[in-house]
């Protein structure tokens, strides 16, 4: 199969790419690097730069090229930045997200993998939402990326929308761009105090990157349409997340608190129950096996040297 990933030098897209590259496919990536990194990149992939809120820039870069399938990452993705930079997170998220469906018709492709956002298009979830949950976002990005979702399935293209939960693992930026895990196992490895916003009770599912993967090329094999949540249906909160940290790596080397941001929900969960039940996919790694394995993998001290194992309780199948 060949294949185009949007998105594909960044976090999760160059895992997707790897894993696509292990199976034989062959991989076109788009990607402007503002944010993703070449390094992340399997030399095998086939690097185009292009930004995706640029049309005309995006044809050019793909011109005479054809593909099998669309797997659309390309996004800003911060909530806090999304609430001062309107503008642009329209311009990246929806007008590019209808400029990679022009492209992907243009190419020839049957199917199209949109990536979406469970942590933020759901608004509050005092239970983990399911798809059939009403969006609810209170930042302009799940705004967005829930109209870039009426675009997707407005399309004459077979998709199917992944609605992801907040993901972790190697790769991950570490500064603020990066999502809390990330940033938290920066802070332990330069032995710098973590900082907590609010009184630590924000909750958020939490999904390991590996099994995010697993997902995506569960879409990619064309037996699945519409809207599917990929997440754990666990909300662990930064206090409970701080301390499954610190079994992992020990203390941090101080704790600093911080006001609310602006924009951010209290509770964010997904019900992945409909990926289960239509034989989709479901999340196999719990968040302690995930911890480590991305501690693990970006050269931390460990505090246990257990090793991780995967599909232990907690893990989020379809039992809550």
């Amino acid at each position: 199969m060949r294949v185009l990933v949007t998105g594909g030098a960044g976090f999760i897209g160059s895992h997707v790419v790897d894993a696509m590259l292990a199976r034989g496919d062959q991989v076109l990536v788009a990607d402007d690097l503002s944010t993703g990194d070449r390094a992340n990149l399997d030399k095998r992939a086939e690097l185009r730069i292009a930004d995706i809120s640029s049309a005309t820039t995006l044809a050019e870069a793909f011109r005479g090229a054809r593909t099998d399938a669309v797997v659309h990452f390309a996004a800003k993705t911060k909530v806090v930045e999304s609430m001062e930079k309107e503008a642009l997170y329209r311009r990246v998220i929806v007008d590019g997200t209808r400029n990679v469906l022009n492209l992907a018709e243009t190419l020839g492709a049957r199917t199209f993998v949109n990536i979406s956002t469970g942590g933020a298009i759901y608004g509050e979830t005092p239970v983990c939402a399911a798809e059939t949950a009403p969006t609810a976002a209170v930042s302009n990005y799940g705004r967005f990326k829930a109209e870039a979702e009426r675009l997707v399935a407005a399309s004459r293209l077979l998709s199917i929308t992944l609605r992801l939960a907040n993901v972790y693992g190697a790769r991950q930026r570490k500064d603020l761009e990066g999502g809390v895990i990330a940033i938290f196992v920066g802070c332990w490895a330069r032995a710098e105090p973590i900082t907590v916003y609010g009184d630590g009770r924000y909750e958020r599912d939490y999904v390991y990157v590996a099994d995010v993967v697993e997902a995506v090329l569960a879409a990619l094999g064309g037996k699945h349409r519409g809207i599917y949540n990929i997440g754990t249906g666990v909300a662990t909160s930064v206090n409970e997340l701080v301390s499954a940290l610190t079994a992992v790596l020990g203390p941090p080397a101080g704790v600093r608190r911080a006001p609310p941001r602006a924009g951010e929900v209290l509770r964010a969960c997904v019900d992945p129950s409909k990926a289960g039940r239509d034989r989709l996919w479901r999340s196999r790694t719990a968040l302690a096996d995930g911890l480590r394995l991305t501690a693990l993998a970006e050269g931390a001290d460990l505090q246990s040297d257990a090793a991780p194992s995967v599909g232990g309780a907690g893990s989020g199948g379809e039992s809550r």
